[in-house]
């Protein structure tokens, strides 16, 4: 295989220019979509410079220059996993209900389930020791929208407990969410039972922000739910 020249690259540090033009724009493209191929078949283990630079069929040092190192590539594969997932929930947007946070979650599982070797490597990066807090702000973003938009749907109803700060308590839910997902990657929630512990843990979260009857009705959901996992104890 022919590796692809970087006599253009060179022409740009001469001339002090960025690594912004149409045929490096077009490189990271296909080196990101090339990363996020090798990460959904085999994870972070499976994804190397060298399989990198053979696959999308450039330099080592074009990688490099345009990521700066290997978890650069993984950042860039993770911004743009988020942004498609983003995208097709913009262009199918829940009305913030209850009901439309749990079609959310279905769909997402579906989708962890269908690329699960990524997922792994995005919840690692969430809690990563050493985090990327682009990282983390990008995963963030899905469940923190879902949960602003479920709590501004309660501020309007009258339900919502004033005085919240309504940034932070999404926040909240978003962590509570991925540490679902820590758990799952670990291995102690089964495949079958995650899409229940998440709506579960929605509503542990979404009952204490919340005034009767909603708190009320929340309650008699999160018990159904724990139903099925086999949580309520039987008198």
């Amino acid at each position: 295989m022919a590796i692809e020249p970087d006599e253009d690259e060179d022409d740009e540090d001469r001339h002090g220019r960025s690594y912004s033009s149409p045929i490096m724009i077009g490189r990271r493209k296909r080196i990101t979509q090339e990363a996020r191929a090798i990460l959904a078949d085999g994870g972070v283990k499976a994804l190397t410079i060298n399989r990198l630079c053979e696959q999308a069929d450039v330099a080592v040092r074009t990688i490099y220059r345009a990521f700066g190192d290997k978890d650069g590539v993984i950042l860039a594969a993770i911004n743009e996993h988020m942004d498609s997932i983003r995208d097709f929930l913009a262009i199918n947007p829940g009305r913030g209900d209850v009901d439309s946070v749990f079609r959310e979650l279905d769909w997402l599982v579906a989708e962890l389930f269908r690329s699960a070797a990524f997922g792994l490597v995005a919840i690692g990066f969430y809690f990563s020791q050493t985090p990327r807090v682009e990282a983390v702000t990008a995963l963030r973003s899905v469940p923190n929208d879902r949960a602003w938009r479920w709590l501004d749907l309660c501020r309007r109803q009258g339900f919502l407990i004033s005085g919240l700060d309504q940034e932070r308590v999404a926040r909240h839910f978003a962590d509570a969410e991925y540490l679902m997902y820590h758990r799952w990657a670990v291995g102690e929630i089964p495949n079958d039972m995650l899409a229940d512990e998440l709506k579960a843990n929605f509503l542990l979260n979404a009952i204490g922000v919340v005034s009767e009857p909603e708190r009320g009705r929340l309650i008699d959901m999160l018990t159904s739910i724990y139903a099925r996992l086999g949580a309520v104890k039987k008198d």
